[in-house]
């Protein structure tokens, strides 16, 4: 494809538009990311506040370890998501060089099936943007269950 065809691809509003939607859905799931760790931090102070209080007697600070470990694998999977998509858009603009791309408009193909997005989870787990966050979390929960 000579150069000039493939600027007049990159222009091309449909493109446009697909690459925009495929940046919006990896922005989404960004955001879903944020939002685990602070629903994270909220509910361990929440719980802590609880612990602390001698009325409500929660009977152990490990309790706030379970809102830990479902948000960290909530996050995980949004990871896995959000790298699925990115993924997926990359592998959209390699295809715009081929005239075979129009047919991959307006649909977000590679993420694969529950399998993948199983594996995806998985190595999200080992992400420095999961794992260090939820590490801390964890274990500034059982120092102040130690001191409690």
């Amino acid at each position: 494809m000579n150069k000039e065809k493939k600027l007049d691809v990159l222009k091309d509003s449909a493109v446009q538009a697909h690459i925009s939607m495929l940046q919006g859905i990896i922005n989404r799931m960004a955001g879903n990311s944020a939002n685990c760790k602070n629903w994270t931090v909220t509910l361990v102070a929440a719980m802590l506040v609880l612990l602390v209080d001698k009325e409500m007697q929660l009977p152990n600070a490990c309790l706030c370890l379970i809102p830990v470990g479902l948000l960290y694998l909530l996050d995980c999977y949004y990871l896995g998501l959000e790298r699925a998509v990115i993924k997926s858009q990359k592998d959209f603009l390699d295809k715009l060089s081929d005239d075979t791309y129009v047919d991959l408009i307006y649909r977000v193909e590679n993420l694969g099936g529950r399998c993948t997005q199983l594996q995806n989870t998985i190595k999200a787990t080992c992400s420095p943007s999961t794992t260090p966050f939820y590490l801390i979390v964890a274990l500034v929960v059982l120092f102040f269950g130690k001191i409690i």
